[in-house]
């Protein structure tokens, strides 16, 4: 649960009436983690709530509704939201999503929220160098999942009593956010809909410029008849510019699945345990964006990792470590079509790597982007991933660019699956050159990216050429 607990406050000096009505002591909560300690500069105290006004917090909920609600994050990295500030395309994302954005001159912590698959993330980070407010400095950090119907509440509540606070009032800045916020209570379930969808491309329901009649007509007509996972799969990945041509890729995917004939063995029963691994004598270095104390789920990275060693030892009992062979006999072989994978071109225009559906016989068929065979392999391992490993796994889904934990986690089992790291640790020494990445990459018939990475994971060996 987040809470944004407001102990209303006489406010003398200050002249515009609406702050001075919602000014207050502000103590923000998450899961019962104090996010507004502070220590004070001008009498190095540490203090666990700030004074201000709460209009501007209330008034950048409910301009960021859907957003905050609905948007994944959109980064290979976690940055602070002044980091992200600094670049334009990024900033916008930013505004969105941290509070950061509503300070409108007064404090407030780094608290950035957004929708990861089932979840609303909530993440906080300590004030740096970069700190603007001249006496108050934000210490703490963390990272939590909440559910959405949880996160959603505490919003609610918030501009609630923000609201009630200003009863009577009619500022004209008043009357528009008492509008806009009953325009979203007051949404019918196709209206809330259509903001949720929209607000998962990035795109902002309330704009019209942004949300043009085309756009809305595409997401009632088109994505609102897909599955349920492929589209949140589509929209934490797609651009809206490439939309519809993108669906009717998909479109083609299923077309192009269907006779890919019935499964030939039964899919077997995978069970994946939690523990820790040791590899090369060392244990196997956590995820960097590993979930902080307090965190309720487990890091993608260790998901993707702990599920490619429990299907590795499914396949090869014996020895878990060798190269795979042919990716469809492997497919094949845990219950999909006969014709288990097909690449396609044209390639869809935005970050779709591979569709998973089925064919007439009901049996999993992957469709991919036509390119080079390590990146084909990739991304049926991906599939895999989904097939098996994920919280949706009979439903069609999608492998994509994106960066909720799902997607996150795919890369990390195909990375590990393909090019498992206690293998490679068996031909490297102190240092590997890139020759000796190449060479492995081909042992494995993976990138050379893929092994880089793996051996940094790890921490396998320093990579380099000699001097």
């Amino acid at each position: 649960m987040i809470r944004f607990r407001m102990e209303w406050q006489d406010a003398p000096g200050v002249r515009d009436t609406v702050l001075a009505r919602t000014w207050c002591r502000l103590v923000i909560e998450v899961d019962g983690r104090l996010v507004t300690r502070a220590i004070d500069s001008r009498s190095d105290s540490l203090r666990g709530g700030i004074y201000g006004s709460a209009f501007p917090l209330g008034r950048w909920i409910v301009e960021n509704w859907w957003f905050l609600l609905n948007e994944s994050y959109r980064f290979p990295v976690r940055y602070p939201s002044r980091e992200l500030a600094r670049a334009p395309r990024d900033r916008t994302w930013a505004q969105r999503h941290s509070l950061l954005a509503a300070r409108e001159g007064g404090a407030l912590p780094d608290l950035t929220l957004h929708r990861d698959e089932r979840k609303v993330v909530a993440r906080w980070a300590p004030d740096g160098g970069g700190s603007i407010h001249p006496s108050l400095r934000f210490t703490d950090e963390g990272e939590t999942h909440l559910e959405a119907a949880d996160a959603e509440r505490g919003l609610a509540e918030t501009v609630e009593a923000v609201l009630s606070r200003l009863e009577g009032f009619e500022e004209p800045e008043v009357s528009a956010f008492r509008e806009d916020w009953a325009a979203i209570t007051g949404a019918t379930e196709q209206e809330r809909k259509l903001c949720e969808w929209s607000a998962r491309l990035g795109v902002d329901p309330f704009d019209p410029e942004e949300l043009s009649d085309e756009l809305a007509e595409t997401l009632s007509d088109l994505v609102s008849n897909l599955d349920a996972a492929l589209r949140d799969d589509l929209l934490d990945a797609e651009r809206p510019a490439t939309l519809q041509r993108d669906i009717a890729w998909l479109r083609r995917a299923e077309a192009f699945a269907a006779d890919a004939g019935h499964a030939r063995n039964r899919e077997p029963a995978l069970q994946s345990r939690k523990r820790e691994r040791r590899i090369g004598g060392m244990a196997a270095v956590r995820d960097p964006e590993a979930a902080r104390p307090g965190s309720d789920a487990e890091t993608a990275h260790g998901l993707g990792y702990r599920c490619a060693v429990t299907l590795r030892r499914h396949l090869s009992p014996a020895d878990g470590h060798e190269p795979i062979g042919d990716m469809d006999e492997i497919l094949v072989r845990l219950g999909w079509a006969q014709t288990p994978s097909r690449t396609m071109e044209p390639e869809p225009e935005s970050p779709l790597e591979a569709a998973l559906t089925r064919s007439s016989d009901d049996a999993p068929v992957a469709i991919v982007a036509n390119t080079d065979q390590a990146g084909i392999r990739f991304k049926l391992a991906r599939s895999i991933f989904l097939r098996h490993f994920a919280r949706n796994r009979k439903g069609r889904r999608l492998a994509t660019e994106a960066h909720t934990r799902e997607q996150r986690a795919s890369r990390a089992f195909a990375a590990e699956f393909l090019a498992p790291a206690a293998g490679l640790s068996r031909h490297l020494g102190e240092r590997v050159s890139r020759v000796e990445i190449d060479d492995l990459a081909d042992r494995y018939r993976i990138s050379p990216f893929v092994v880089s990475h793996q051996i940094q994971n790890h921490r396998l060996a320093w990579i380099g050429d000699p001097s």
